[in-house]
């Protein structure tokens, strides 16, 4: 185990320490409408701040640092005290860079978390009083909020030796405001999978789907292309890539994805419905119907 540890980490830290730290394109909470009925923030990796109405949803919180000793690229742009009163936390599954405990402890006890199935048993870590474990498919209805877990193609455990029986992981429609949201979490492509949910939740508004790190074919993480794929596959409105950018991967260079996807967009003329954010940017669909816009303004 120990060598496994270190042929994973060892090259992605050298990669990492080769590369300079990179500043978010805005720090703290941009510029926003409030009479608009969804917008979100990329807080960076696959950490997103909903907005829907007037009630708040973060995902995969993780506004700390390190992955173990893997450093952080682009941190996050918010701080736990910058984080408006949330309605709910999901997390899609318990990987350190998607569950980090240092944000965790600095969230108000207060809050609820949501957990996918299959991972009680690591719902001690957090000092949340109000955590609920959800089941597929099956919704959770909190204050004007519903969430539903659904199945995505990823691996479960926190500690690499416990994914082979833990196998605790989620995607979730995120719904409220009269907006749908698909959360993706972190994924492999799988077709089947994809366009069950598009048919159990047709007219999804925005899709928020992991696009590194991949070079195609990966059972746990999409691709640029595979990420298209997902997007069309759930039949969303609008796309923003997450889960890129933050951290040095020995699988794809830094900059790779959000290249392979602009390219992608272009080529299948997507421009318009793929928003392939900056760390600390805000999206806003207007209650209008017009365009929706992005914001680099505090």
């Amino acid at each position: 185990m120990g060598r496994v540890v270190t042929a994973l980490v060892v090259p992605s830290l050298i990669a990492a320490c080769a590369g300079p730290r990179r500043e978010p394109a805005v720090r703290g909470l941009p510029k926003d409408d409030p009479a608009a009925p969804l917008s979100i923030v990329w807080v960076g990796h696959a950490t997103v701040l909903i907005r829907l109405g007037r009630r708040y949803v973060l995902t995969d919180p993780n506004l700390g640092g390190a992955i173990f000793v893997v450093p952080r690229i682009t941190p996050a742009s918010l701080m736990p005290d910058e984080l408006p009163p949330l309605q709910l936390v999901l997390l899609s599954h318990l990987h350190v860079d998607h569950f980090d405990r240092w944000t965790m402890s600095r969230l108000p006890r207060s809050t609820e978390v949501i957990f996918p199935p299959g991972t009680s048993a690591y719902t001690g870590f957090i000092h949340q009083a109000r955590k609920d474990v959800s089941k597929f498919w099956e919704p959770i209805e909190r204050g004007g909020i519903t969430i539903t877990a659904v199945p995505v193609k990823h691996v479960g455990g926190r500690f690499m030796v416990d994914a082979l029986w833990n196998k605790g992981y989620a995607g979730y429609i995120v719904e409220g405001a009269g907006k749908r949201i698909f959360f993706a979490g972190d994924t492999g492509y799988d077709k089947n999978a994809f366009i069950e949910v598009g048919k159990r939740f047709p007219g999804i508004d925005l899709a928020l789907i992991p696009i590194a790190p991949a070079k195609g074919g990966n059972l746990s993480h999409a691709d640029p292309e595979e990420a298209v794929h997902i997007f069309r596959d759930v039949g969303a409105k609008y796309m923003i890539p997450i889960h890129f950018e933050a951290y040095h991967s020995t699988a794809v260079p830094l900059d790779l994805p959000r290249k392979q996807l602009l390219e992608i967009v272009a080529q299948q003329h997507l421009e318009g419905r793929v928003f392939a954010l900056y760390t600390g940017e805000r999206w806003v669909e207007p209650e209008d119907g017009s365009p929706p816009w992005v914001t680099r303004e505090k």
